[in-house]
């Protein structure tokens, strides 16, 4: 278990693995897609309408703070009502790899690049994170870093209306089913 200091607390970096052998989903009908909550990001973007209203407030009260208020969260409004469109963010499972998009920037990696898939903990938040094979050579210094940070390589920045557990599970199921296909 890694130990980072974060603020003014120590938060726990650690990753737990799902690579028991295992397959818990049986057969799994490819492709699937999956979208962040939309619960979630309505929740998210009316707290930040709540606080450019509050900023808005504060500048009619001659307060200076208030500018710098209004301009960072109005930023998180267009980002926040992006997520309701479909192409905007998304998981795709597919039998060559997984596709991550965040705010249409789209990337995939491949079944036979990962090593497996578990549950990261940062920060206190609970996500799907990966590492990858040791013969994947890219990005060396950015997972280095990443996995400093939250004991894995690589992890998602949505859970995608699932548990992370849930999530993990299934992930790792379907890198298990066709990972070999790959490599073949």
């Amino acid at each position: 278990m890694n130990v980072l200091l974060v603020g003014w607390r120590l938060a726990a970096a650690d990753f737990v693995s799902f690579t028991d052998g295992k397959n818990a989903t049986g057969n799994i009908q490819l492709p699937i897609t999956l979208h962040p909550s939309r619960v979630q990001s309505a929740l998210l973007f009316i707290v930040c309408l709540l606080f450019v209203l509050i900023g808005i407030w504060t500048v009619h009260g001659g307060d200076w703070f208030g500018y710098f208020a209004t301009g960072f969260f109005a930023l998180g409004l267009p980002i926040f009502a992006l997520q309701f469109y479909p192409k905007a963010a998304y998981l795709r499972l597919e039998a060559e790899g997984f596709t991550i998009c965040v705010l249409f920037r789209r990337i995939t990696i491949r079944w036979a690049q990962v090593r497996d898939f578990g549950v990261a903990r940062l920060w206190g938040d609970r996500r799907v994170g990966w590492n990858f094979t040791p013969d994947y050579s890219a990005t060396k210094r950015a997972r280095a870093i990443s996995r400093a940070i939250s004991g894995c390589e690589g992890m998602l920045s949505n859970n995608y209306g699932m548990k992370p557990d849930e999530l993990a599970e299934l992930m790792e199921s379907v890198r298990q089913e066709y990972a070999d296909t790959q490599n073949a």
